[in-house]
Formats: structure tokens, C-alpha cells, sequence
């Protein structure tokens, strides 16, 4: 799976890249929303799009706009993932229909949950299953490293406020 991440934040590229490898998964940063549309214009293998409200001061929901334009990319699940938002920013992302809104800190496996279950639903069990690379890993250590990384994403975050 491929996913595409709109935010410049390293600390959130690195937990969802490190949580991505346990399914054989990538995730690709990029630093603009026309860096996002020469991707979605040269690679429809992208699974999902993850992105902050703004990314060097555009509006990123603005790749919404441009997927829906495109036939082949126009169900790529879009999830909002920022710091707390208002009521009225809730509503408009909805008005909106990304697939989710995620406030940080965040749990990341929400995020893979959020781009699966909206894949599944589109495009069926078998899609996923393709997408998927089915590894045997300890789940013990998967849990424990996860536990990990939402500690240090809350550490970071509470400094940041």
C-alpha cells in the first residue's frame, strides 16, 4: 500500500512510515500540494492520502478538488489529520466528505484502519488483500512498539503547545 502524506512534520512522516513497514507499506512525504498532483498524475498506485489543513501555507484540502476531476483517483480515501479543530472545521471537512478528520497526537494504526476500511468498502476485501503484504510478525512487539510511538507523539506534541 502507498500512502500519501501532506505535512511537513517529520515526527509524524516517521510513526506512520515505521508503522507502515509492518504491512509492507509506504509512505511518501511530499512538501507541496503540487508535488501531491504530479504524484497523482504520474502514480495512480496510491492508496491513501493523509494531510495537515495547510502545507507551506496552501490549503491542502484543495487536493480534493483536483481528485475529483480525476476518474482514476477520485476514490483515494482523504484524511484530515491536524492539531484540534473547531466545530465549523469539522462540518466543512464533511461538507467536504474526506474519509476521516484525525486530531494530534493521533494513534497511528487509526489511520491505516480509516484507509482500509474506506478501501474495503469501495473496493472490496480482495483489493485489500492485493495491496497488503501478509507478513508474520510477533504481535507482541508490534503492540510494544506501537504503545512506544504514541508515547513519544504525546511527549512531542505536549511540547509543541
Amino acid at each position: 500500500m502507498k500512502i500519501l502524506l501532506l505535512d511537513d512534520d517529520v515526527q509524524t512522516y516517521k510513526v506512520l512510515q515505521d508503522v507502515a513497514q509492518f504491512s509492507g507499506s509506504e509512505v511518501i512525504q511530499v512538501k507541496s500540494v503540487q508535488e501531491a498532483k504530479e504524484i497523482l498524475s504520474s502514480d495512480s498506485d496510491i492508496d491513501g492520502i493523509v494531510a495537515e489543513l495547510r502545507l507551506n501555507g496552501q490549503p491542502t484540502w484543495e487536493i480534493l478538488s483536483y481528485m475529483r476531476k480525476n476518474e482514476e483517483i477520485k476514490e483515494i480515501p482523504f484524511i484530515i489529520l491536524s492539531s484540534p479543530l473547531s466545530q465549523d472545521e469539522k462540518e466543512f471537512f464533511k461538507h467536504l466528505n474526506v474519509t476521516a478528520v484525525l486530531e494530534k497526537p493521533f494513534n497511528p494504526l487509526d489511520v491505516f484502519t480509516e484507509i482500509l476500511e474506506y478501501l474495503k468498502e469501495v473496493k472490496g476485501e480482495d483489493y485489500i488483500k492485493e495491496r497488503l503484504e501478509e507478513d508474520k510478525i510477533d504481535r507482541s512487539l508490534l503492540k510494544t512498539i506501537i504503545q512506544r510511538i504514541i508515547y513519544v507523539l504525546k511527549n512531542i506534541f505536549k511540547k509543541n503547545r
